[in-house]
């Protein structure tokens, strides 16, 4: 598992270090798709930060300012949907302030450069005596 974990960490660094968008790799594809998905979206600004967006005879309500979708996306993700996109796109806003930090290339940075260390062999490991007398069954599959 830790083998696992040393691999992940390590090739999920080299991915942030390669990416040069303000989000991560996938954030940015993913927002690029809501994208391509906003452009058929037609807006009618209600306030300066409510919205209403058409989509074909769907019907959704965007507020920017609280950054919600009534068809969820938006809220949880804390990624612009295809509807936020079209109401920003109205108002000519850029999407950065509406996207979670957590997606950003920099904390992606800041979240893998702790490395999982490498364990030395088993004959180095320095095992308390009580640890080492403890037994451990395997699961026996029954509940």
């Amino acid at each position: 598992m830790r083998t696992l974990l040393e691999r992940w960490t390590n090739e999920k660094l080299l991915k942030a270090k390669g990416t040069f968008t303000y989000l991560g790799f996938k954030f940015s594809k993913e927002l690029e798709d809501n994208r391509t998905l906003s452009q058929k979206l037609q807006v009618r600004a209600s306030t300066n930060y409510i919205h209403t967006v058409l989509d074909g005879v769907r019907r959704y309500i965007v507020c920017l300012e609280n950054k919600r979708c009534s068809c969820g996306e938006f809220q949880l993700d804390v990624l612009p949907c295809p509807h936020a996109l079209a109401a920003l796109r109205h108002r000519d806003e850029s999407y950065e302030k509406y996207c979670s930090p957590y997606y950003t290339r920099e904390s992606l940075l800041h979240t893998y450069e702790i490395p999982v260390d490498p364990l030395p062999d088993e004959s180095k490991w320095n095992v308390p005596q009580h640890i080492a007398e403890e037994v451990v069954n395997p699961p026996t599959g029954k509940r």
